[in-house]
């Protein structure tokens, strides 16, 4: 049974214990570690010159195998006056081979005294790893000079029975440890046993050193070992053997050590448990995702087309099949309203979409202007006069109420929305989960369902690092947390496609899903036009929310340099003054995609301050501008 090494402070055996549980929680690792690694030990003091000039140990190792102690030195305060010494004596500790259990010395019956007149009252203090002795009295911190002391107590659990190559006995003893804060001189330590010491050696130094120890001598059962001086982090291990059975066949003391294996309960019946809770979590969230998360179709209708009445056919859940080619937008149905029922999302897009939906209508025009100190320009958006809002949606009214609040307001342009208008822009996107849940394409909101799908996920997540670690830490079955963490993660994955649309809202879907293909696919010597037909323009809108608005206005500069009669749209001003072709050569398609990018940008955009004046109400302060960090220590 190999021991770990003691390390150089108790603080650092508790790190070392916790950590692999905690490993369970990468998060909480950290933390917890980083407080442990800043921590100073509780009885950490400003040592100065301090010193032992005299350690002697003498050690009885009983036949029970308890070993009786005891401490007489010599403590030297030299600069530093003080309370007394402490000794801090390592009770638990890693087993290299035995990653489930710790080694437990039991300290028992501390008494201390000084034959040189110090205060030698004892105090003690256990954690989880250690126990710290404190010699002197509490009231009294002014002791001085080189004061005598004599430390006694009795430990249990050093000797290994049978573990000799020929079955003897040992006692390998870290004697003195590693974590003295000052230098010891003039060691010496004697182990006195009822059977004679087979053999004998010492090391001595920092953890892991080779290093032997100046002097030792084997006399019968007794055993004497010297070292000239020791510095802080230095300690001394004394080796003896003696033959079998001397101390009763005594065998180390164990404690169960929680570790991420033994935590996690993995190869016994709580492991095959967990993975029959994880699989059937799993089945149940994919089997409800897939049944309220699927869509709805007419039956034996063609996709696209609902009942004329409604006792005509019935409605089940959604086959895949092709869509056939619409060459035109489903009739009645708004730009903004498509993208919201295409990816059951009210995106940004779908709110410019709307803005050049109202500009092709008459509510609006854009002008496009210069941008002060800017290469790329701005866009003016103009009130129409006199024109009534009445009969419009209650995004469309959002939407221009948030350009134009009052009834002086006339214009407005991109730049100023970018700081003004994220509140407006989420009152539109609500309108629109609104207005597609009113028209019976979803039987709920999609946001709500999506985030009532995501803060399930997360309580499930939580729930399991929860019960996981607390499974863990006290009865080693944190596996059985881990389904509800999985199933969590999947029900968050889900979430995105927990939406569902009514057999209504498929039928106008798959219209839309077809005139999205027309507008992705058509060729220029495809577009046909009616006698003053602006099809650009109406079109627009929706290219703009299926995403693909750049190629349709690029099909359309193509149309006008083939000399084909493409209508100059009307609702757009901009430094395309020519008529006809030569206004579609001028760069109109290009910053048509401009509007769209840096539309989209700006009405998502989430102010950071008022941006206010620095200099009124008195000059300004600190903290008042926009932005700013700082750090420091603690």
């Amino acid at each position: 049974m190999a021991i770990m090494p003691a390390n150089s402070t108790i603080a650092q055996h508790a790190r070392s214990a916790v950590g692999p549980l905690l490993g369970l929680a990468l998060a909480l690792v950290l933390a917890i570690t980083a407080l442990a690694a800043g921590a100073a030990p509780a009885h950490a003091d400003d040592q100065g010159d301090r010193a032992i000039t005299r350690y002697d140990v003498t050690a009885t190792a009983n036949p029970d195998g308890t070993i009786d102690v005891m401490l007489d030195f010599a403590f030297d305060f030299a600069d530093t006056p003080g309370h007394g010494p402490y000794l801090t004596l390592v009770t638990r500790q890693e087993i290299a081979d035995d990653p489930d259990h710790y080694r437990v010395l039991e300290i028992t019956d501390v008494q201390a005294m000084s034959p040189s007149g110090a205060p030698a009252e004892v105090h003690t203090e256990d954690d989880d790893n250690g126990l710290v002795i404190r010699i002197g009295d509490e009231s009294i911190d002014d002791v001085s000079g080189v004061q005598d002391y004599v430390v006694s107590y009795t430990v249990a659990g050093i000797p290994n029975s049978g573990v000799g190559a020929g079955g003897e006995d040992e006692i390998y003893w870290n004697v003195i440890g590693s974590a003295w804060e000052i230098p010891l001189e003039d060691i010496s330590v004697s182990v006195v046993a009822a059977a004679p010491v087979v053999e004998a050696d010492c090391r001595v130094g920092d953890v892991g050193s080779r290093n032997r120890c100046e002097s030792f001598t084997v006399d019968g059962g007794s055993a004497t070992f010297t070292q000239g001086r020791l510095e802080p982090g230095e300690g001394m291990s004394v080796i003896l053997a003696y033959p079998p059975d001397s101390f009763g066949g005594v065998q180390p003391i164990l404690a169960p050590r929680r570790t991420l294996s033994n935590s996690l309960g993995v190869d016994g019946p709580a492991g095959i448990v967990a993975g029959v809770a994880a699989v059937a979590g799993l089945a149940l969230v994919a089997v409800r995702a897939r049944r309220r998360g699927r869509d709805r179709e007419y039956l034996g209708l063609t996709p696209g087309l609902a009942p004329t009445s409604v006792d005509d056919g019935g409605t089940g859940p959604r086959r895949k099949r092709p869509v056939a080619v619409q060459f035109t937008p489903p009739q009645g149905v708004r730009p903004g309203e498509v993208g919201t029922l295409t990816d059951e999302v009210a995106d940004p897009h779908d709110v410019t979409a709307t803005i050049i939906d109202l500009a092709v209508r008459g509510y609006l025009t854009i002008e496009e202007i210069p941008a002060e100190g800017k290469d790329e320009p701005d866009w003016r958006l103009i009130r129409t006069p006199d024109r009534d809002w009445t009969g419009l949606a209650d995004f469309e009214v959002t939407l221009l109420r948030g350009f134009f609040p009052h009834s002086s307001a006339q214009e407005t342009t991109l730049t100023a929305l970018s700081s003004t208008f994220h509140e407006v822009m989420a009152g539109a996107q609500q309108d629109l989960y609104a207005e597609v849940v009113s028209r019976g394409w979803f039987a709920e909101s999609p946001q709500r369902v999506r985030n009532r799908w995501i803060g399930r996920g997360i309580a499930a997540m939580v729930l399991g690092i929860f019960a996981t670690l607390l499974l863990g830490l006290l009865l080693g079955l944190a596996v059985l947390g881990l389904p509800l963490i999985v199933v969590g993660i999947l029900t968050l994955a889900l979430s995105r496609s927990a939406p569902a649309r009514t057999a209504a809202g498929t039928a106008v879907l798959a219209q839309a899903l077809g005139f999205k293909q027309y507008l992705e696919k058509a060729e220029a010597n495809q577009i046909r036009f009616e006698e003053g037909e602006d099809i650009f323009s109406a079109y627009l809108p929706f290219a703009i929310a299926f995403g693909v608005a750049e190629r349709w206005a690029a099909l359309f500069s193509e149309l006008a340099a083939q000399g084909a009669p493409v209508p100059q749209p009307t609702w757009y001003i901009g430094p395309h003054y020519a008529v006809g072709t030569a206004f579609w050569a001028s760069g109109f398609a290009s910053s048509i995609n401009s509007f769209n990018d840096i539309a989209t940008t700006a009405i998502a955009a989430t102010p950071a301050s008022s941006g206010g004046s620095g200099f009124s109400s008195g000059g300004g302060f600190s903290g008042g501008g926009i932005g700013g960090g700082g750090g420091g220590g603690w």
